[in-house]
Order: C-alpha cells, then sequence, then structure tokens
C-alpha cells in the first residue's frame, strides 16, 4: 500500500516544487474529481492565506474540470470549516483545502475530505497515490466558479454548538497567526458578547504562523497579562488547532483541554496520541475517565473514537475533535465548548489547570533516513529497556516523523532532558549516526 505522497495529514511541502508544482497539483485535481466524482458534480475548494494559495486552488481548479468536475472555490476558510460544509451540504461530493498548517509561508499543502468531511483513510490515500502516479486522460470540460458566502454557514454553526452561551464581560486576546481564521474569530466571539483584542489578524501571504499563533504564544500571554484579561485563544494557519492562556499567562494545550471538556461534559472515555502526557492520564483517571491512545494523528483519533465509542478525542499540540459535533479537529468549535464549559461551572481556566500536574516532557530529534531501522531487534530491546526502566514514574517513546527524515524521541520524567538525550546518543550509536548530530 504505497501513499508516499501523502503525510500524516494531507500532501505537503514546498510550494512551487512537486507535487506541489502546477502540473503535480493538477493531477491531484484529476485523482480527487476521478475517484470521488462523476462528471458534473462539484468539489468545494478552500485555502488559507499563504501568498501560493491561489495559484493552488485555481490548479487543482484545472485538474478537476480536466475530468469534467466542476470546482466550487470558496475563499479563504479554517479548514474544519471546509470540512464542515463538504460534510453538510449534499451538493459536495468532496473537499479540497490549500493549507499547511501550522507550517511557514513557503510550504503549502492539499487536504482532502470525502463527502462526510472526514479525512481520508489509509487505503483511499494509496488509491490517490495510485492515480497521481499514473496516467489520468483527460475527458470532458467541467466548470469552475467561485462562492464567497459559504464561510457565514461555518460561522453560524459555530455559534450554535453552544446554545445559549453568553460572554458578557468575559475580556479575550485572539491570536489568528495570520492565517485562516483572520476577522471570523474576532466576529464569532463578538457575537457572543466578549471584549475581543485581536493580535496576528493581518495576513499579507507571508505572515502566516510567523512567531505567532498556536506554536508561538508569546505574544498572546504578554497581552493576557498586560492587560490582566480573562484569557487567550491561539489557533494555528488553517484553525484546526487550538492552544489558549489562562490569566496567569500559562501556556494551555491540548491535554489540559481534553480535561477540562471530559470532566464538564461526564465523558466516559478520551481518545488520545501517545504524545498525550502520563500526568493527563492519570488527572483522568482520578475522575473515572478512561484514556485510550493511538498513533500521531488526528485522524488516527478519529479512528480511535469509531473504534472506541467515546466522542472525545485530540492531541496534546490543539487538535480537539467533538464527534458529536464534527469529524475534524477544530480550534473554534472547541473554543466555543471549552468557554462554555467553564462558563458553567464555579471555577476559571487557570484553577481547571491546576488539577492537571504534568510531568516535564522534552522531544529529541534525530536524523534518520531509513525509518525502517527503528524495527531493527537491538534498537527495539534498547527502547524497551528504557521504557521499562522508568515504568511508573514516566514514559520513553521513539517513533518515525511522519512529515520529516528523523526520529522523535520523547520523555516524560522529572529529569526528561537529561534523559532523552542520553537515549537519543545511545540510538545515534546503535544506528550508526554522527554522534554530534541531533536537534
Amino acid at each position: 500500500m504505497n501513499r508516499n505522497l501523502f503525510g500524516t495529514d494531507g500532501v505537503r511541502g514546498l510550494a512551487g516544487e512537486y507535487p506541489l508544482d502546477q502540473k503535480g497539483t493538477e493531477q491531484i485535481g484529476k485523482a480527487v474529481g476521478t475517484h470521488f466524482a462523476n462528471p458534473g458534480q462539484q468539489i468545494i475548494i478552500g485555502c488559507d492565506t499563504r501568498e501560493s494559495s491561489a495559484d493552488l486552488v485555481n490548479w487543482v481548479s484545472a485538474g478537476l474540470n480536466a475530468v469534467g468536475v466542476n470546482a466550487v472555490a470558496c475563499g479563504v476558510i479554517p479548514t474544519p470549516g471546509l470540512a464542515y460544509l463538504t460534510g453538510t451540504r449534499d451538493e459536495y461530493v468532496a473537499g479540497v483545502m490549500i493549507t499547511a498548517s501550522h507550517n511557514t509561508y513557503e510550504y503549502n499543502g492539499i487536504k482532502v475530505f470525502d463527502e462526510g468531511g472526514n479525512k481520508l483513510t489509509d487505503d483511499t490515500e494509496a488509491t490517490l497515490n495510485k492515480l497521481i502516479d499514473g496516467v489520468i486522460p483527460d475527458t470532458q470540460t467541467g466548470k469552475s466558479r467561485a462562492d464567497n458566502n459559504l464561510l457565514q454557514q461555518y460561522e453560524d454553526f459555530l455559534v450554535s454548538s453552544a446554545p445559549g452561551l453568553r460572554l458578557d464581560n468575559m475580556t479575550i486576546a485572539v491570536d489568528t497567526a495570520n492565517g485562516a481564521a483572520c476577522g471570523l474569530t474576532g466576529r464569532l466571539f463578538g457575537r457572543l458578547g466578549a471584549e475581543v483584542t485581536p493580535l496576528f489578524d493581518s495576513p499579507d501571504g507571508r505572515n502566516i504562523n510567523a512567531g505567532c499563533g498556536a506554536t508561538d504564544t508569546k505574544a498572546l500571554a504578554d497581552k493576557v497579562l498586560a492587560g490582566k484579561l480573562d484569557l487567550g485563544i491561539a489557533l494555528d494557519g488553517d484553525a484546526d488547532r487550538l492552544i489558549m492562556i489562562d490569566n496567569q499567562g500559562r501556556e494551555v494545550k491540548g491535554d489540559y483541554l481534553m480535561y477540562i471538556l471530559a470532566v464538564c461534559g461526564q465523558q466516559p472515555g478520551v481518545v488520545a496520541t501517545v504524545m498525550s502526557n502520563l500526568g493527563f492520564e492519570q488527572a483522568l483517571e482520578r475522575q473515572g475517565i478512561d484514556l485510550v491512545r493511538t498513533d500521531v494523528g488526528d485522524r488516527y483519533v478519529l479512528e480511535g473514537l469509531h473504534e472506541s465509542g467515546y466522542k472525545l478525542g485530540g492531541e496534546q499540540s490543539g487538535h480537539i475533535i467533538l464527534l458529536g459535533l464534527l469529524s475534524t479537529g477544530d480550534g473554534l468549535l472547541a473554543a466555543v465548548q471549552i468557554l462554555q464549559a467553564i462558563k458553567g461551572s464555579d471555577k476559571n481556566l487557570a484553577a481547571w489547570c491546576n488539577e492537571v500536574s504534568l510531568l516535564p516532557q522534552t522531544l529529541v530529534n534525530i536524523p534518520l533516513p531509513d525509518k525502517t531501522r527503528l524495527d531493527d531487534p537491538q534498537v527495539r530491546d534498547f527502547i524497551a529497556a528504557k521504557t521499562e526502566e522508568l515504568a511508573g514514574k514516566g514514559r520513553v517513546l521513539v517513533r518515525p516523523s511522519g512529515t520529516e527524515p528523523l526520529a522523535r524521541v520523547m520523555v516524560e520524567s522529572d529529569n526528561a532532558q537529561e534523559i532523552a538525550e542520553s537515549i537519543a546518543d545511545e540510538l545515534k550509536k546503535l544506528l550508526a549516526l554522527p554522534a554530534g548530530d541531533r536537534s
């Protein structure tokens, strides 16, 4: 099953280079059209604010048109908004989102959703990969059109997801990473009654995720503290990821957010990845809530939700899936639901976070061009031995990166940095890598 063009979340790379050059992108469009649609049917396309996004929208549209499929461009929209429209409007048989999520502007990517607004399975990606690598003849000529009114439907959905929620007298700073949620986030929380202070809300095509957003919350934390605000909300470039800031300026990541939603929502269980902290698992256990772990990637979390029957899942990085509302990670939807949970309790965000004591966590990367080397018996025995050493006191996880030629060494422990660096150095010896090559 070859899906080498697809990483953990769609196709991603440098904009203008294969497969995200004109020829490659048109071929992806033809493959998506061939697999999901019949001639005359419609596929919706959205994008983020990168300077390359408009070209990729046009190229995907051209590919769809070449196989007789009609393309509907809805403009700049968060990835979960595109998924929502794809899954709720019968006229669209698939959706294509042009974004590289939290990466900087030089990169771009293509995420595909099926007619239900779901991310693709490995098997479907393998089928698309085979089509992309093959020859797809032009058949009929489809049409392309723009519809810039669809974003409003997603905004209305977000408001309706929390009936009766009012945030009057609440002061919130929102950092939209100069990305797909610019403008929308301020309107949304303004409609709910909050006093909103926007940050990084002026995209210029190149400033997406640059020193801001969910991957860099320092400026947001400084704003919350300086203004004595109630909290801050940080999204990434395509708004499928949420990190919050409490009134003490502390970063509130996915584990904390899932804990609040699980306890307030009386959830029997949560699905999270192997990267979620042991302290989060222990906090859930004290509340009688089960935790199921999956591989890294929110599509694997979604698979875990379907298998377990649970309705809440996510990643430490801030992808939160609320399956009863939407089948993909949604930063804005998660933020609305978190605020509804807090408003319905007698505790603020900081007090909720104090109930979860996370172990220090360190991540060390080592170069690994051949990721199958992690399956060498000697390497597996070494990792198992290190895992046993920390049993009950922490965790060790060594896994290949889904997007780069790296192995990631994650350690949770009171002296996580020292242990992680030691394991990384020993792994490099086992893998015959240069001793000084570590990031």
